[in-house]
């Protein structure tokens, strides 16, 4: 169980910061308390995980690695699934996204994801060459 600090924190997601991470058509702000971890994750229209996130990782995998629970708070993302179908995940909708899944934005314009998952965190710090 994370330390429970004895006054609200606060973090700004409206400015980039040292902990903004660039991947080709997405950026991740990431924000630590301790051991929690919470991300705002923007995608442009275009995005490729295979093409902007996968070279980042180890062994190049084909889908991404990571579960991912959030809010999407803009936006329509639809997930390709492990089991080969695929869900809309629509603003305003929380989500679970197990390991194996491949996102793709499906709005016109960009799709915002607000995360709290240590898993993603574990990825992302696999990975090489990220601003």
């Amino acid at each position: 169980m994370a330390d429970i600090p004895t006054k609200t924190i606060i973090v700004d997601h409206t400015k980039p910061n040292s902990a903004t991470k660039t991947m080709g058509d997405a950026e991740a702000l990431v924000s630590k308390f301790g051991n929690l971890q919470c991300m705002k994750i923007t995608f442009k229209p275009g995005f490729d995980w295979v093409k902007d996130v996968s070279p980042l990782l180890p062994e190049n995998p084909q889908r991404c690695p990571a579960t991912h629970f959030g809010y999407l708070a803009e936006g329509q993302i639809t997930v390709s699934n492990p089991d080969g179908t695929s869900t809309v995940v629509n603003a305003g909708d929380t989500y679970l996204m197990p390991p194996g899944h491949l996102p793709k934005v499906t709005s016109p314009g960009p799709s915002v994801m607000i995360e709290f998952s240590d898993n993603t965190a574990a990825v992302m710090a696999t990975m090489s060459k990220v601003k």
